[in-house]
């Protein structure tokens, strides 16, 4: 029989762990104390989202999305070497997880010191008790740091599309309707309709499901791939609601007028601080790997593009053309290529909505607009076959 000590040891452990997290006292799931560390890291507490993952990586060493979350959990809190090991199990896990393959082949490219614990630190399972997994990772760490995973330049345009929101951002919301989930389905049908030009573009895309992806992932995603574009698609929610139809907007200091202002304030707080990860450890590697200074070619580009592509939809498209104009858009800044965000409608509009909700709309709109950026990047000059134009 348990003596009265140990049993009273055993009830504070288990009350401190409690404290810690209240829902330990029951069978959380790998995938629940992943949401959990991601709130954490998503608030700034690091401390806290590595015990919650690590507890998540003893449930279920094969989760990808664990191990990516502790890789940004150490990336986060400076120590580069050990985010490497996560982010390359993740990619192994999961060779569609293009955030942990582009945060990979980014530190990967940077002479890393040993890691070493701290006073009071316990040494991460992934250093003290290396698995045959992690071992399996380092031919493809090695081969991230040749630079693989980068497509080779070969002369049609590179177009990365985004689909906007995603995951814990559900975007503008009407009824049973998700803006993520009406981004992501457009994205995909553009993709496909794109496929047949394959001699006139290459297609990238920053997410193929319904993940979380933080705004400078998704901006440091376009310098990764070498895109000569960047097209983000929305479907967002503004206080007009006669506002309808489809608006193109590149990216300017001022907005171009009060709809453009609407829109910025509403996808720049999607976007998210990215202030925050540049004052803490590792953030200034990825930005130093992810691009070049901000420039006003590179704006004007995408302003010209945007036009452009409104210009050219077709008048039988679910949703007419309405305007295309410029707004401070923080993707837009960052990326390091020259972007459109497309609000491919906005749901507070009834009948945009209605559109939007309906699969045969919405493959006509994305056949639309596949047919529309042909036409606007055959209007200006075509990269060249090496480097960027």
């Amino acid at each position: 029989m348990m003596d009265r000590r140990r049993a009273l040891s055993l009830l504070a452990a288990v009350g401190g762990l409690a404290m810690l997290r209240p829902s330990v006292l029951f069978a959380a799931s790998a995938d629940e104390l992943a949401g959990e560390g991601q709130a954490e890291l998503t608030g700034g507490n690091v401390a806290k989202a590595l015990v919650l993952l690590h507890e998540a990586e003893s449930k279920d060493p094969r989760n990808d999305r664990v191990q990516a979350l502790l890789g940004r959990a150490y990336f986060q809190q400076g120590d580069a070497r050990t985010a490497l090991t996560h982010f390359t199990l993740a990619v192994r896990l999961n060779p569609e997880d293009t955030l942990s393959r582009l945060l990979a082949d980014t530190i990967s490219q940077f002479p890393m010191p040993a890691a070493k614990d701290g006073p009071g630190r316990d040494p991460s399972p992934s250093r003290s008790r290396p698995s045959r997994l992690a071992q399996e990772a380092k031919a493809e760490r090695e081969a991230l740091a040749k630079g693989a995973g980068k497509t080779a330049r070969q002369g049609p345009w590179r177009v990365l599309i985004d689909a906007g929101h995603g995951g814990l951002d559900a975007g503008a919301a009407v009824g049973g309707l998700r803006e993520a989930d009406v981004a992501l389905d457009l994205t995909l049908r553009l993709a496909r309709a794109l496929a047949a030009a394959k001699d006139e573009v290459v297609i990238h895309l920053t997410r193929t499901a319904d993940v979380s992806l933080p705004g400078w992932a998704r901006a440091g995603l376009a310098g990764f791939y070498g895109a000569d574009l960047l097209v983000s698609l929305h479907a967002t929610r503004v206080s007009d609601p006669t506002a309808m139809g489809i608006a193109a907007y590149g990216y300017g200091r001022e907005p171009s007028d009060a709809l453009a202002a609407l829109v910025a304030r509403v996808e720049n707080a999607a976007y998210g601080p990215g202030a925050s990860w540049k004052s803490r450890g590792g953030e200034g590697l990825f930005l130093a790997a992810a691009g070049d200074a901000v420039s006003q070619a590179r704006f004007e580009r995408g302003r010209e593009l945007a036009r452009s592509l409104l210009r050219a939809i077709p008048a039988a498209a679910p949703l007419p053309a309405r305007i295309a104009g410029t707004a401070p858009l923080k993707l837009l800044e960052e990326a390091d290529a020259p972007g459109i965000l497309l609000e491919t409608g906005f749901l507070s509009n009834a009948d945009a909505a209605a559109s939007l909700g309906s699969p045969d709309k919405r493959q006509a709109l994305a056949q639309a607009l596949a047919d529309a950026l042909l036409a606007a990047l055959r209007g200006v000059k075509m990269p060249p076959a090496a480097g960027r134009g």
